[in-house]
């Protein structure tokens, strides 16, 4: 077979030659950890005809999408074959490698391996990689094991390999910038969005504890950090359009807004009705009527767009400006409280049964949540911003169980992306309101 040659930086070089029989690389996104590690398993398999060998990750799925990709990448062409059923990969020397999920770690059980791979092991379990040692154990060969993962609070993976390692446990660490191959404008864009100890965790690769059980499916979300992508126009210097509409096309919104000159983000969501595809945003401190203006704008721009908007405290103002301007008829409306009444109908006596904008109560933000968690883990929502990953990563449950942002990020684009769902399901059939008031009717032509 022809010889590929792979060109690695200091840090990765230094893993892939160290042979100890238990080494970790323990590094940020994007590092390049997972190539490296596919490099390994290349040469044990070169070094070892005939041998058998393990590949783990926490998901099938992950295995699919992340893990074999990486051994496909560094596998000369024509030298393999994989068979999807089996999840075997055979090297032309006789050499193959299992490709197994640890989510259930019984299932690793089987024949004796040469050598072993856990990528991503700080998502699986240390029984997982209990099971693993146990199963290479070939007489004859040097039953190396290695890891390649981000890392994950202070876990096994922390505790065998940095905290109290024993003789042969060897821990490599380095950041996404170390890695050449991403470009700076990419480095530069995550360093933007990820903040305080969420960011020493992703892009330093450092062991830091965040605070909270994550709220998303942190697996499916390592997985759509491959959908991000930097926008394709940018406007205002607040607006970001990642796919333009097209003629026909359906689209829903969803907006967390706020005063804006208190400090607070307002933040709009567009989303493609059907794929549920992130199609642009609006995000910045922006007074009121500046921001209701934009959005009107913008959803005008996407064929109308249904949008639902949080009337909550200062986001009411938004509401009523978008109102004004003339786009109350493609908004959600909610059912009016007892006792709740404006001044038109104190005015005139009457009671109007409906109201603009979403309401989010202690009722509704579990069930927004509920279904934006929903979503997530079952590919029903394509995220492009970098920045809304990093809110949906760093969304968690506090030690009350209670959902929101780790200190020191945001949560509005979490909420605008939930809103927008919620357009998704309120979306699809028509109510009317009664057009004898001055509220707008909804006319939902979907």
């Amino acid at each position: 077979m022809p010889e590929v040659v792979h060109k690695l930086f200091p840090a990765q070089a230094k893993f892939f030659s160290d042979q100890h029989e238990h080494v970790a690389a323990v590094c940020g996104i994007g590092s390049g950890k997972s190539y490296v590690g596919a490099l390994k398993a290349l040469a044990d398999m070169q070094e070892n005809p005939k041998s058998l060998g393990m590949v783990t990750a926490p998901t099938y799925r992950m295995l699919e999408d992340s893990t074999l990709r990486s051994i496909l990448q560094v596998f000369p062409e024509g030298s393999y074959i994989f068979h999807p059923g089996t999840m075997v990969l055979k090297y032309h020397n006789g050499a193959e490698a299992l490709l197994r999920s640890t989510d259930d770690a019984e299932n690793m059980r089987g024949p004796n391996a040469a050598w072993g791979w856990m990528d991503e092991a700080a998502r699986s379990t240390e029984r997982a990689f209990e099971v693993l040692k146990g199963r290479v154990r070939v007489k004859g060969f040097p039953l190396r094991k290695w890891l390649t993962t981000t890392p994950n609070g202070f876990n096994w993976v922390y505790r065998l390999f940095k905290q109290f390692p024993k003789d042969g446990y060897v821990l490599h660490q380095w950041r996404t910038k170390d890695n050449p191959n991403v470009s700076e404008q990419a480095v530069a864009s995550l360093q933007s969005s990820y903040q305080g100890a969420f960011a020493l965790q992703e892009l330093e690769g450092q062991f830091v504890e965040l605070s909270g059980t994550p709220f998303f499916d942190g697996e499916r979300l390592r997985e759509m950090l491959d959908d991000c992508r930097l926008p394709l126009a940018q406007e205002l210097g607040a607006i970001n359009v990642w796919r333009r509409p097209v003629v026909a096309g359906r689209y829903v919104a969803g907006g967390d807004l706020a005063w804006g000159e208190t400090g607070a983000y307002s933040c709009l969501e567009m989303l493609d009705f059907q794929t549920g595809e992130q199609v642009a945003e609006i995000h910045g401190r922006l007074p009121p009527d500046e921001m209701a203006q934009m959005a009107v704008n913008l959803c005008k721009r996407y064929n109308d767009a249904f949008a639902v908007l949080e009337a909550n405290g200062e986001g009411l103002h938004v509401v009523t400006k978008m109102v004004e301007l003339g786009y109350g008829k493609r908004m959600y409306h909610r059912d009016a409280e007892a006792g709740e009444r404006n001044e038109l109908e104190r005015s005139r006596q009457i009671r109007m049964p409906k109201r603009p904008g979403w309401q989010t109560t202690a009722a509704t933000r579990p069930v927004m949540l509920a279904d934006l968690a929903e979503a997530v883990r079952n590919r029903g929502l394509v995220v492009r911003s970098r920045e809304a990953m990093s809110e949906l990563m760093s969304f968690v449950r506090d030690e009350k169980g209670k959902p929101g942002p780790v200190q020191g990020q945001y949560s509005d684009r979490v909420m605008a992306l939930g809103l927008a769902l919620q357009g998704r399901k309120y979306g699809t059939f028509s109510t009317m309101v009664d057009q004898r008031f001055s509220e707008p009717a909804i006319v939902r032509r979907w």
